[in-house]
């Protein structure tokens, strides 16, 4: 399958990234702090990327029942995060690695909550198959989500967490994304040239 045109903008994004006042820390964390990676595949037509995003299960000891790029820890047996990412998605919803293009690797993240400096892997599906979660303990949906369909204003808020957090948020198959994965699609969106006007000052409580 050859490259579609937006691949472009997606490979420029780990060099926009650098430079982008995120809203997650970039720095942080102890010797107690885990590595972690998760994988931001992109598939598609020629006029629009889809992203990769699974429903987690309510089953799991973090961030239970949220939509989620697949990925996990970084094992001893990994070679890296690209691998720890790859191998997490094998097991979540049956990814064959060969089929995918490794792009580049987004700055890596500290997620204060769970203590994680995660390495966001962007990547291509250059040869898509089906997939399907490979336990409910862990994944229960797994669903290729346009970006157009991301930037839509009807399907984008803030949330409020009790907390106090503030963040963005997209409503979308009947999922509502927010936290660390929702602030990565806000910002892919702005640097990829898809994002489009929406009503900031529309916040949407999270249940307790």
């Amino acid at each position: 399958m050859n490259p579609p045109e937006w691949l472009v903008n997606i490979a420029d994004l780990p060099a926009k990234f650098e430079s982008d006042n995120f809203q997650f820390p970039l720095r942080g964390g102890d010797e107690s702090t885990r590595k972690g990676a998760v994988l931001i595949l992109f598939s598609g037509n020629k006029y629009a990327p889809e992203v990769l995003i699974t429903l987690r299960s309510s089953q799991m000891r973090s961030h239970a029942g949220q939509p989620s790029f697949p990925g996990g820890a970084v094992d001893a047996s990994d070679k890296d995060a690209i691998s720890a990412a790859l191998r997490e998605s094998e097991e979540e919803v049956g990814l064959r690695s060969e089929t995918v293009e490794v792009i580049g690797l987004l700055p890596e993240l500290w997620l204060p909550p769970s203590n994680f400096h995660v390495s966001p892997v962007l990547a291509w599906w250059r040869d898509p198959h089906e997939i399907a979660p490979q336990s409910v303990e862990e994944v229960v949906r797994a669903e290729n989500i346009s970006l157009i369909e991301l930037a839509h204003p009807a399907n984008r808020s803030n949330v409020r967490h009790k907390s106090g957090y503030i963040g963005p948020a997209f409503n979308v198959a009947e999922m509502l994304i927010w936290g660390f994965t929702a602030g990565i699609i806000d910002r892919i969106l702005h640097h990829s040239g898809y994002e489009r006007e929406w009503d900031h000052e529309k916040i949407i409580e999270l249940a307790p």
